[in-house]
């Protein structure tokens, strides 16, 4: 037992040590700041009496002059100390001022301040240690010897413990009467005021920590060793030692509160009343935490603060985690007073004034300590539910968004526990009881309860809206909120039962247009009015989603957007872009992950697939919509939205044509990849292209490009590891030039060679270039095969002499043409390019030609080779004459 109390005195110490360190550094701080303020004051003083010296001293310069004359150069004396001395006793003694002229005055100041620098970190390390000399003398000394007291008291009662002098009522009674005597000695010291104004709040705190951490043993000794007091007595004996302590920091300073809460949290833990009343408990902690705050209230110390909240919110998790289900309305009283008196009315203001000012959301951050606090205490009502199914998690987060209400429309920078609120909702209804068959009723059960919701997420909020209509966040919350509720509830009923619900749901969607619509009709503010119009379109749109399927509802979506950039014209009310994003990404999402999931398979439209109607429709609005938007910021976003539309539609209905009937992409194939890697490529491009004319969009293009230019090369990688048709049986088709080998490595290639002549700042160059070329030349001597082998041109099959003569030509006019263009255009690359080709059509032709063809082929190859060479020195030389007429005609 002893040795728990040491530790907890050894805790106890530690903490009011720190503490007492924090407040020493500070003091010390306001001294320091103190002497060189006085030493600045002292300077500034000396800098003004030797300006005051040097203006009197220009007055006698002429007598100084005549007497330094007078001196002979033999004479002058070699110490500029003494030279100076002499010069000033050498004035007339009729002089009313003493004065020394400058050079003297700069001789002195110099002579004074060499010796000074070597010595100044000696100076520093003598003054440091003198700081700490008198620090330990005037603090040091009474805080240890406060700790030397308290262990004295503990020491005291142990041994009269082993050498049995008193009896133990005695020996309780004594160290009582120590710690009472302590605490009554440190109030006489704090009254009367006989030390120094420095240390008079330093050892009355020090006596009074002494005498509660005494108090504090005493009281655990009579418990645990003696029983001499019931469990309950001890328990409320600590409570008011605790409570005492943290009242005596109101006059003695913070130590003591640190001492008074943290000993207030720990009594639990060390005497137990017994029992397991968890309201008992609970109740003790708020009388802890209530006494903690009003001390911190007075004090304005934050860390009180933070002790108090953190110990608070401990006993809290504790609480959930540990009690029983059938502690369950203690737990949410517990809660929903915490947040009330936590984080509510500091907030209010004890007399519950409201305020009605508007503060704008740029003012609201950073966030306030107690929406930190409310936050938390928020996660704990969740992990509530989570721990217990009750039925009192109903009425209970129903009384939390009320209160949740209460602070919102106490002051504005508060409002967003509107959307902790709507979020407290949602949980409930996701965790809580589903709706089946067996418990269905309109008028009473589950469905009952989700009907009380949504009343209770819109009549607040409407009648806000109208008494407040500057508190516009009420009004963006009777938009949203309601209609989501309604949503996510519609989601979670079976699929049998959900159209028992859809006219009722119905109802109360139509419900919330014709409320919307009579408030954005009647409201004064254009910024009012829109907030309550796209509500009522957000409300109708989810009515038409009742009986729309999921395709037609993203149409309806699109449709929307459209709707609401009319009507922001129409009020001429600058409507918030993010709104407009969000719908659109809202709208992207969907149309993206459509195909991938296959959540519209089976829907069909006119009796086509969907997406021939869909994506058509919505790119449709989203034209519509970037024309409204032509002169502002949003006409780049929804040009955006109105490439990835394109893009999407492309590489869907490639998807479809070559798998007629239904949408899989789990089916992988040549044809598929071919299309989709020239597909990607064509886009890649495109959106390159896009993000030089995209301003503010740039960077989400170029990042779009660049993910296209990825899944190119790993698609690119797939086919020509595992689909190459010069590796494996492939029909690549039987028309010449068009056909599938030109969608294989023709098109990629152009696109790379695309990427890369793009302007500066270029990513792709050069290496867009060297795709390009070896695409190309793929693509040329597959050509050729397949222009000889037909549909297939796996290695494997047999290559005649006309073949092999073919490649010489198709590479030997293909140098020739590069070379010619280079020379045309001046493209040193495409030169360089060219001859590397032309090099290799020599070798192939005096290596492989020579030993392979034969007869009128080998004559041929050698023939074409050589007229070729002879040709291209011709006309080089021809152009070489060109350049150097135009060169001197430029000269004349």
């Amino acid at each position: 037992m002893f040795e728990l109390l040491a530790v907890i005195l050894v805790l106890s110490v530690i903490v009011g040590t720190f503490c007492g360190f924090i407040a020493l550094v500070r003091l010390s701080g306001l001294e320091a700041q103190m002497r060189v303020l006085q030493q600045r004051i002292q300077q500034l003083q000396a800098e003004s009496k030797h300006l005051h010296t040097r203006s009197e001293g220009a007055a006698v310069n002429a007598n100084a002059s005549k007497v330094d004359a007078s001196l002979p150069s033999s004479a002058a004396p070699a110490n500029p100390l003494t030279d100076n001395v002499i010069a000033a006793q050498m004035v007339e003694p009729n002089t009313a001022t003493t004065t020394v002229s400058p050079a003297a005055f700069v001789a002195i100041s110099k002579q004074h301040a060499e010796p000074t620098e070597p010595v100044k970190p000696k100076a520093e390390a003598s003054q440091w240690l003198s700081w700490l000399e008198r620090q330990f003398i005037d603090r040091g000394m009474v805080w240890l010897g406060g700790v030397a007291l308290a262990f004295g008291g503990i020491f005291l009662v142990r041994h009269s413990l082993d050498a049995g002098w008193f009896s133990p009522e005695l020996r309780v009674f004594s160290g009582i009467s120590l710690g009472l005597l302590l605490l009554v000695v440190s109030e006489w010291l704090h009254q009367k005021k006989q030390l120094s104004q420095v240390l008079e709040n330093y050892i009355p705190a020090a006596l009074a920590s002494a005498g509660f951490v005494t108090l504090y043993a005493v009281l655990l000794m009579a418990q645990h060793f003696y029983q001499l007091i019931s469990p309950t007595l001890a328990f409320a004996l600590l409570a008011l030692v605790a409570l005492c302590a943290s009242w005596f920091s109101l006059r003695q300073g913070p130590i003591l509160a640190v001492i008074g809460i943290v000993g207030g949290y720990a009594v639990p833990i060390l005497v137990s009343p017994g029992g397991n009343n968890w309201l008992a408990l609970l109740l003790y902690i708020a009388l802890i935490t209530t006494s903690s705050l009003l001390v911190e209230r007075r004090v304005q110390r934050f860390w009180l603060w933070l002790i108090t909240v953190v110990a608070h919110c401990g006993w809290l998790l504790l609480a959930i985690t540990q009690a029983g289900a059938n502690n369950i309305t203690v737990l949410w009283a517990a809660l929903l007073l915490s947040f009330i008196g936590m984080v509510a009315l500091p907030r209010l203001g004890w007399p519950l004034r409201w305020q009605k000012a508007v503060l704008p959301m740029r003012q609201w951050w950073p966030l306030l300590r107690e929406h930190y606090l409310g936050v938390v205490l928020l996660a704990f009502a969740v992990l509530l539910q989570l721990q217990f199914s009750s039925y009192s998690h109903l009425w209970s987060c129903v009384l939390l968004v009320s209160v949740l209400y209460a602070a919102a429309l106490s002051e504005n920078r508060s409002e967003l526990w509107l959307w902790a609120a709507a979020l407290l909702a949602l949980v409930w209804l996701l965790l809580g009881p589903a709706l089946n068959a067996d418990n269905f009723s309109w008028t009473d059960g589950i469905l009952f309860n989700w009907q009380s919701w949504v009343l209770l997420l819109t009549i607040p909020a409407a009648f806000v809206s109208v008494l407040l209509p500057a508190r516009q966040h009420w009004a963006a919350f009777l938009a949203v909120a309601p209609i989501l509720f309604l949503a996510v509830s519609y989601q979670l009923v079976p699929n049998t039962l959900q159209p028992l619900i859809q006219l009722g749901w119905m109802l109360y969607g139509a419900l919330l247009v014709i409320l919307q619509s009579i408030l954005a009709k009647q409201s004064a503010s254009k910024a009012l009015a829109f907030i309550h119009a796209a509500g009522a379109n957000l409300a109708l749109s989810w009515c038409f989603s009742l009986y729309l399927s999921a395709a037609a509802f993203t149409v309806a979506m699109a449709l929307q957007l459209v709707f609401i950039t009319q009507l922001s014209v129409k009020q001429r009310f600058p409507i918030p872009s993010w709104l407009i994003k969000g719908m659109v990404a809202f709208v992207l999402l969907r149309l993206t992950s459509a195909p991938l999931l296959g959540s519209y398979e089976g829907i069909s439209i006119l009796g086509l697939h969907w997406s021939l109607i869909v994506y058509p429709l919505v790119l449709a609005s989203f034209g519509l919509a970037t024309w409204l938007w032509r002169h502002s910021s949003l006409r780049g976003w929804l040009e955006g939205a109105c490439l990835q539309l394109t893009a999407l539609f492309v590489t869907v209905q490639t998807q479809l044509g070559l798998h007629p009937g239904a949408l899989d992409f789990s089916v992988i194939d040549f044809y598929s990849l071919a299309l989709h890697s020239a597909n990607w490529s064509i886009l890649a491009w495109v959106y390159q292209w896009r993000s030089y004319r995209a301003a503010s969009m740039q960077t989400l293009y170029r990042f779009a490009a660049g993910c296209l230019v990825v899944l190119v090369l790993f698609t690119q990688l797939t086919l020509n590891v595992n689909y190459n048709p010069l590796l494996s049986a492939q029909d690549v088709g039987q028309w010449p030039l068009l056909n599938w080998l030109f969608i294989l490595w023709a098109v990629p290639a152009l696109c790379a060679a695309g990427l890369a002549n793009m302007p500066l700042p270029q990513r792709y160059r050069p290496t867009g270039y060297y795709v390009a070329a070896a695409g190309l030349l793929l693509y040329l001597l597959s050509s050729v095969r397949q222009f000889w082998q037909g549909s297939q041109i796996t290695l494997g099959l047999a290559t005649s002499n006309a073949e092999h003569y073919s490649y010489s030509l198709v590479l030997l006019l293909t140098a020739a043409g590069l070379i010619v263009l280079s020379q045309w255009r001046v493209w040193g690359m495409l030169r360089k390019v060219g001859f590397l080709l032309l090099s290799a059509v020599v070798i192939k032709v005096f290596v492989f030609d020579l030993n392979e063809l034969q007869g009128l082929f080998r004559a041929a190859s050698f023939m074409g080779l050589g007229l070729s060479l002879v040709l291209l020195s011709a006309m080089f030389q021809r152009l070489q004459q060109k350049m150097l007429d135009r060169q001197a005609h430029a000269t004349e």
